[in-house]
């Protein structure tokens, strides 16, 4: 599966799942949906088949899209996931458009 089609549906998963996806990450990158282990780390199986840790479904939907994910092309949503997982921030411009969606 590619990132962007796990982005993509986001809302239609259990938010227990975790995303991972192999480097570089991008909107054709390849990924996984994984429950953690009991410990919260990712399965060992993901990890040798050589992909990393990327968000939490939760993560995706709560921290980033939050509410803006209709109001969101498609490859503004790859752009913004993929941007907070590799910042831990928004870009400007989500930020912006967060502002707007306040006032």
């Amino acid at each position: 599966m590619k990132l962007f089609e796990v982005i993509a549906k986001l809302e239609t998963l259990d938010d227990e799942w975790c995303i991972v996806a192999k480097r570089p990450w991008s909107a054709d990158a390849e990924a996984e949906l994984v429950e953690l282990t009991e410990d919260y780390r990712i399965p060992s199986a993901a990890l040798s088949a050589g992909y990393e840790y990327f968000l939490e479904v939760s993560v995706a939907l709560d921290a980033v899209l939050d509410g803006l994910g209709a109001r969101l092309t498609s490859e503004q949503r790859v752009e913004a996931v993929i941007f907070y997982a590799e910042n831990d921030a928004y870009p400007e411009w989500l930020y912006a458009l967060r502002q707007e969606a306040a006032e």
